[in-house]
């Protein structure tokens, strides 16, 4: 579970729980970690197909970002997350 803390007070009303591969994706972004690699950590620990892993991260990705849970580095927009072909994106946990 994820609790945003917002001016040094928890928000309790936008708590947030993950399933189990939303849960190896957030612990896998404690360090940044480009979209390549959490797909790649997604596809081994689950042994699903490279575009199932690369749907399910961005997914995560794009609901992380609406709720200001990470931040996207190196000036990279929204549309590399929507994008299939950019895989240099890094991200991190907040």
């Amino acid at each position: 579970m994820i609790v945003p803390v917002r001016g040094k007070v928890g928000d309790l009303a936008s708590i947030y729980s993950f399933n189990e591969v939303g849960s190896l994706i957030w612990q896998s972004m404690e360090s940044p970690k480009g979209l390549a690699e959490l797909i790649t950590v997604v596809e081994q620990e689950y042994s699903v197909t490279h575009d199932q892993a690369e749907r399910d991260v961005k997914q995560f990705l794009q609901d992380m970002l609406s709720a200001n849970l990470v931040e996207v580095r190196e000036q990279v927009s929204m549309a590399a997350i929507n994008s299939t072909t950019h895989h240099d994106l890094q991200t991190s946990s907040r």
